[in-house]
């Protein structure tokens, strides 16, 4: 099982559409991955339209108050892909965590307590460095960093890494450190002027797989939907199924093999179903 945590301190970075979308792609190749909703914003349950069906008994909330096995709290928004929901109760909770002394602990208690074994838990994190972003620091393995091709992108991800570092040093040097460049517009000079100087950054960390710009992502998180459930041939469909097909073979290369075969098997019985329709 691989534990990321989604995070940047900066907002509007693509984070959110990142957790649903890459945990989409993973889940599509038949890996089985929980999504853990970490932000007061909910954006990652209202982008898997957890919130809008009246689904959510439990919330991560409840969890971080009394830990327990994530799986037992958590809902089944498609095939292969459930969610640990978040919401507005979470905000107050956050200073609450900084002044226990296990606060930082709590989500990786609740992991370590999940008896179903899942091929991936992504985290949701808020655009900030306080106690719910360390809680989920602490509980990764792999600290997954999207960044928008921008001219403030390199400083803001600077200045959070130097955070991390001064405060947590040794969980830092515990985490794989992977990066993925987000609302990239190839047709300007400036977007792959601050690509390349991104790469100088990064170097091997930074995945190849790059997100474009492209509104039919904007469009399926208002409708509830990672956007291969609404518009598998869509360029933010492809950039992510790379991203995911790249995550894997770089985290669970022992599941590469079965994730090309599953995803093979799911494109050919959806061919057929066309072909059929069609016919």
């Amino acid at each position: 099982m691989r534990i990321v945590s989604i995070m940047n301190q900066k907002g509007g970075c693509g984070k959110t559409t990142t957790a649903i979308n890459l945990a989409a792609c993973l889940a599509d190749r038949g890996l089985t991955v929980l999504v853990v909703d970490m932000d007061p914003q909910a954006h990652a349950t209202l982008g898997l339209s957890a919130q809008q069906d009246g689904a959510i008994g439990c919330t991560v909330h409840e969890l971080l108050l009394a830990p327990a096995d994530l799986a037992t709290k958590a809902i089944r928004v498609r095939n292969n892909l459930d969610l640990v929901a978040s919401g507005d109760e979470l905000l107050p909770l956050e200073t609450e965590l900084a002044t226990v002394s296990d606060g930082e602990e709590r989500l990786h208690e609740c992991i370590l307590r999940t008896i179903r074994t899942y091929d991936f838990i992504v985290v949701d994190c808020p655009p900030s460095f306080g106690a719910l972003t360390l809680a989920s620091l602490r509980a990764c393995d792999t600290i997954l960093i999207p960044l928008e091709i921008g001219f403030f992108s390199l400083n803001g991800v600077g200045g959070f890494l130097r955070a991390i570092q001064r405060h947590r040093p040794a969980w830092l040097s515990e985490k794989r450190i992977r990066a993925v460049a987000t609302m990239f517009d190839r047709q300007t000079s400036f977007a792959r002027e601050v690509h390349e100087e991104v790469k100088k950054f990064f170097g091997e960390a930074l995945y190849s797989s790059v997100i474009h710009r492209n509104v039919r992502l904007k469009e399926a998180t208002s409708y509830g939907k990672p956007v291969i459930d609404y518009d598998r041939k869509a360029r933010g469909s492809e950039d992510y199924s790379a991203l995911a097909a790249e995550v894997i073979r770089d985290l669970l290369p022992e599941h590469a093999g079965k994730a090309l075969s599953e995803q093979m098997d799911v494109d050919f019985k959806r061919s057929a179903g066309h072909g059929i329709h069609g016919a």
